[in-house]
């Protein structure tokens, strides 16, 4: 009687403690979206791309044992630009913005300890800008500015820091570099800046 109650007691134990290990074990793969916004800082030295401007950010990420991490991104940067043209003997200045949307993959790592966790990145991908350029019009001293859209290879990188606030809200600070080619009229080289960004992320699960 003493030993059937033992075994009972010890497989019921058993049954218990196993379930919660399982439910315990971290998972190998978590998924997140992100989104933030930031503010835009050029770092090229032409004048007539010198301007500040404005970034907003939205990303699929998937962490991989908690160190390793990919995320897709999708950004959206309007950089104001200034500058001055000669056209047809007339001196023409010229302002408006240079919308840029980049498209890509990141790969990173990082460091986690309780709340906070730190983590670097590198990425590429494709990055459309709407180009301005001047078009004479009918008159010799008449121009018009136009845009068309362009597309370039984007390299970036960065590193930043996360908070969790709680199981489904983080929050996140930013830095990124980022840098393509761009031709006008006016320049022609590549478009480095620096962005700052406060975002929050979400898993999905």
């Amino acid at each position: 009687m003493i030993r059937h109650f033992a075994f009972t007691v010890i497989a019921f134990i058993l049954g218990v403690s196993l379930p919660s290990r399982a439910q315990t074990k971290k998972k190998n793969w978590q998924y997140y979206f992100n989104g933030g916004v930031g503010y835009y800082f050029p770092l090229t030295a032409q004048t007539s791309l010198s301007e500040s401007g404005s970034v907003s950010s939205f990303q699929f990420q998937v962490d991989y044992k908690e160190r390793l991490f990919g995320r897709l991104f999708f950004d959206q940067y309007s950089i104001a630009f200034h500058t001055k043209y000669m056209q047809n003997g007339v001196n023409t200045s010229i302002e408006g913005k240079v919308p840029t949307t980049a498209i890509g993959l990141d790969l990173g790592y990082i460091w986690r300890l309780h709340r906070f966790s730190a983590y670097v990145y590198a990425g590429t991908g494709l990055a459309v800008t709407d180009i301005p350029f001047l078009r004479s019009g009918p008159d010799a001293d008449e121009a018009y500015l136009k845009s068309s859209s362009r597309g370039a290879m984007a390299w970036r990188g960065g590193l930043g820091v996360n908070f969790k606030i709680n199981r489904y809200f983080i929050l996140y600070l930013e830095p990124q570099y980022m840098s393509f080619p761009v031709k006008t009229q006016v320049y022609n080289g590549n478009l480095d800046g620096v962005s700052l960004q406060l975002g929050f992320k979400t898993p999905l699960q």
